[in-house]
C-alpha cells in the first residue's frame, strides 16, 4: 500500500518526490560527504593549476611513443624484462588466489553461525555444544577481520622483511589478505542459504557435517565461484604493485622507471598492465559464463 501525506508533508512530497525521512537522510549524506570532502582537503581545482598542467604535460611528451626496445621488453636473461614480469605478476595472482582459497574455506565454514552454533543443525544440540561453537565462531570471525584489515602492500612488505625480496612473498601476501576477504564472503553467503534444506538433509540421517556439504555448499558454490574469480581479478591488480615494496612483478618497473622519470618506459610498463587486466577481465567473464 502506497504512504498517504497529508498538510505539509503532501505539498512536499508533491514537490520534490521525497517523503519527509527520505528528504533527511539524503540532505544527511551530504553533509558527510561535505565534511569527508573537507578531511581530505579535494581541491578540483589543483588539477588545472600551472604546475599540474606542466608536469602532466612533460610525461605526455616524454611517454611518447612509449619504450619498445628488445631489452627493455625481454631482458638479458629468461627471467629478465618487462614481459617476464608481467608473466610473473600473473603467477602470483593464480598461486595467491588458489592459497587463499584453501585458507578462507576452513576459515568461511568456522565462521559461518549456521555451521557452528545457530540455525536447524543445532536445536537439539547441548548448551556446551552450542557454547563451543559460539566461541569457534567468535575466534573465526577475529582471525578473518584481521587478515584482511592489513592491506595487501602491507602485508608483502612484512613478508619481504620474513623471507627477502622475490615473487613468493608476494604470493604470501595476496594470500593471506584475501582468505580474510573470501572466508568472509563464503562465511556470509553459508548463513543466506535455505533453512529448509539443510533441514530436510539433516532429517534423513546425515550428520551435520553431511548436512553442511549436502545442504548449504551446493546451494552457494555457483555464487561462491563466480566471486571468487572475481577476486582472482582483483589480485592481478594488486600484484602489479607489489613491486613496489620489492615482492616481485611489474610493480618493480614501476616503481623503477617512475623514480627515475623514464616516462617513455614507464608508458610501455602502463600498457603492459592494461593490458594484462583487460585479459583477465575477459578470461574472468569467460570462466563465469561457463559456470553459469
Amino acid at each position: 500500500m502506497s504512504e498517504k501525506y497529508s498538510g505539509p508533508d503532501a505539498a512536499q512530497h508533491a514537490a520534490t518526490g521525497l517523503s519527509k525521512g527520505q528528504l533527511t537522510t539524503l540532505l544527511g549524506g551530504c553533509v558527510i560527504l561535505a565534511t569527508a570532502a573537507w578531511i581530505a582537503e579535494v581541491d578540483p581545482m589543483a588539477l588545472f593549476a600551472a604546475g599540474a598542467r606542466e608536469q602532466m604535460g612533460a610525461f605526455v611528451a616524454e611517454g611518447f611513443p612509449p619504450e619498445t626496445g628488445r631489452e627493455y621488453l625481454l631482458g638479458r636473461s629468461l627471467r629478465d624484462g618487462l614481459l617476464w614480469a608481467i608473466v610473473e605478476t600473473l603467477a602470483i595472482s593464480v598461486v595467491g588466489t588458489t592459497l587463499a582459497v584453501a585458507l578462507a574455506v576452513p576459515l568461511g565454514l568456522t565462521s559461518a553461525a549456521t555451521v557452528t552454533h545457530r540455525g536447524p543443525l543445532y536445536r537439539n544440540a547441548s548448551a556446551g555444544r552450542i557454547a563451543v561453537g559460539r566461541g569457534l565462531y567468535h575466534a573465526s570471525r577475529t582471525v578473518l577481520s584481521f587478515l584482511r584489515s592489513v592491506p595487501g602492500i602491507v602485508w608483502g612488505f612484512l613478508f619481504v622483511t620474513a623471507i627477502g625480496l622475490g615473487p613468493f612473498a608476494g604470493v604470501l601476501a595476496l594470500a593471506v589478505h584475501n582468505a580474510g576477504v573470501l572466508g568472509k564472503l563464503y562465511a556470509d553467503f553459508l548463513e543466506d542459504t535455505d533453512p529448509m534444506t539443510t533441514e530436510a538433509v539433516a532429517g534423513s540421517g546425515a550428520t551435520r557435517l553431511q548436512a553442511v556439504c549436502h545442504g548449504m555448499v551446493p546451494q552457494v558454490t555457483p555464487t561462491i565461484a563466480s566471486y571468487t574469480l572475481y577476486r582472482w581479478e582483483c589480485t592481478i591488480r594488486s600484484a602489479a604493485i607489489l613491486g613496489f615494496v620489492g615482492a616481485g612483478g611489474v610493480g618493480y618497473y614501476l616503481v623503477i622507471t617512475i623514480q627515475r622519470l623514464q616516462y617513455g618506459k614507464l608508458s610501455t610498463a602502463i600498457l603492459a598492465v592494461f593490458a594484462l587486466v583487460v585479459t583477465s577481465d575477459w578470461l574472468g567473464s569467460q570462466l563465469r559464463t561457463r559456470l553459469g
